[in-house]
């Protein structure tokens, strides 16, 4: 072990001399590499460095591990709990890492772990039109995306975006590059996919693609001005719709929630006459909608860019300050109509302190559940829903937004105190006790994660404070 001083001479060598790749706290180019995406969290990494090829990336880990340092990995850097820039950590961003291709027989892509989700769906469907299911927000990298599920308007159609990894290549804590797929390092290919960070560094994909969706219909419902009762029959309404199993696996549906606004919104895979005959506004025959609209897109990338132009839209593409929770609904755990109410009654009369706030029940179900609960580390393979609350505030949040959180999620599960919702670790809560998160995540995948941790990360190398413990 040595110093920090020496540290950072072994990462500059590590980028082979070059001082662009490399930024430490003292330095002025500092503030721009690090980037937090959660404001309110602020995060002071050791150092941050920029690798351009998966060996310099194992020289930068062995760096880490000589100084002691803990090491994680960033991508897009949109980790809720900043967790790829955690302080006193070696931060290593994977934004140089984007070569890709495309196999013509197999349709295999192999693509680097820093590529976005905007640039790799573009790769995709400019030389084939391939696709992979991902997230609608396109400024998120792939590297983190993949590996804790990824979940998109494709993904009740074709399964989380990890269940279409055939092979990766990971940087282990020995600083060794390797390849991980079913039939090598199998252990360590479990693992990759769906607690990644906990395990390595993941410099390379390469995916199985689907054909991409000829004709994309984008569809609306909108209600403006709707009252708390209102809203309860909104929601009541599409959950009702969503246990009763109609909902064709070739559709995204998400209800959402803002102050002034309700709305349920998604994409049908195929035909507006196809969509037209499932009768969406029928179900909501006790709350017409004041607005309804749907557009073809026969090229699906023109169609990805317009669903993430309403992220954008949204104000929640970029840093800010905020605090988010996110939970899942089984079938055990479907919202009484009573906690439905209770829950639209609570989001009308508590003080939030917020300047912006969003709710949003988003479908699942589909193909992620082709795949069994342990065939991944990724378990959940039965969500019927996923519901993630979202404050935004002006400077640090208030314990006020906390409060206004941390009452929403109560409250909606007050009708099933006992039970166990799932979380997606794509939305961290860094609030939440690490073991109880843990859980949350990995649920009873966790043992044997652990397991794999203490025989390829027995000193805990790659860590954050969530991630998987050493057995």
């Amino acid at each position: 072990m040595y110093g920090l001083g020496t540290f950072s001479q072994c990462l500059l060598a590590a980028m082979q001399g070059n001082s662009t790749l490399v930024a430490f706290p003292s330095q002025q180019n500092y503030t721009d590499a690090v980037e937090p995406y959660n404001l309110d969290i602020p995060v002071v990494p050791a150092a941050v460095v920029l690798p351009t090829t998966a060996a310099q990336v194992a020289a930068a880990v062995s760096c880490a591990v000589r100084a002691g340092v803990k090491v994680q990995p960033r991508s897009g850097g949109h980790n809720y709990g900043n967790y790829g820039s955690s302080t006193g950590e070696l931060s290593i961003h994977l934004d140089n890492l984007k070569a890709f291709s495309l196999d013509a027989s197999t349709f295999q892509a192999t693509v680097g772990a820093g590529m976005l989700l905007e640039e790799l769906n573009g790769d995709l469907y400019s030389s084939g039109r391939r696709s992979i299911p991902h997230g609608i927000s396109l400024n998120i990298g792939i590297g983190g995306h993949a590996t804790v599920g990824g979940v998109g308007a494709t993904t009740r159609m074709s399964g989380y975006t990890l269940d279409h990894i055939v092979e990766v290549e990971v940087v282990l804590a020995n600083s060794s590059i390797v390849r991980a797929s079913e039939t090598q390092h199998p252990d360590l290919f479990f693992a990759i996919r769906g607690a990644a960070a906990s395990f390595g560094i993941v410099t390379e994909f390469v995916f199985r693609t689907d054909p991409a969706p000829p004709s994309t219909v984008s569809y609306f419902l909108g209600w403006t001005a709707a009252n708390s009762s209102t809203r309860a029959k909104i929601f009541k309404a599409w959950q009702g719709w969503v246990y009763q199993g109609d909902a064709p696996w070739q559709m995204s549906s998400t209800l959402s929630v803002n102050p002034g606004y309700i709305s349920v919104s998604g994409a049908y895979f195929g035909t507006q006459a196809e969509l037209d005959a499932l009768d969406l506004e029928s179900l909501f025959s006790t709350a017409p909608p004041d607005s309804v609209s749907s557009e073809v897109y026969t090229d699906y990338n023109v169609a990805s860019v317009a669903w993430y132009e309403q992220i954008i839209q949204s104000g929640l593409a970029y840093p800010a300050y905020f605090y988010a929770k996110c939970i899942a609904f089984e079938a055990d755990t479907e919202v009484p109509g009573d906690v439905a109410d209770n829950f639209f009654d609570y989001l009308e009369t508590t003080t939030n302190g917020t300047q912006l706030w969003a709710v949003n029940f988003e479908l699942l179900g589909g193909a992620i559940g082709n795949t069994a609960s342990n065939a991944t580390a990724m378990p959940h393979r039965d969500m019927t829903f996923v519901m993630l609350t979202y404050g935004q505030t002006s400077g640090r949040v208030s314990d006020t937004t906390f409060e206004f959180l941390d009452g929403m999620n109560t409250v909606i599960t007050s009708g099933h105190p006992a039970s166990y919702y799932p979380q997606y670790a794509g939305y961290v809560d860094p609030r939440e006790n690490s073991d109880s998160a843990r859980v949350g995540y990995w649920g009873s995948n966790l043992d044997r994660l652990k397991d794999i941790k203490a025989s390829v990360d027995p000193h805990d190398v790659f860590h954050n404070q969530q991630s998987v413990p050493v057995a």
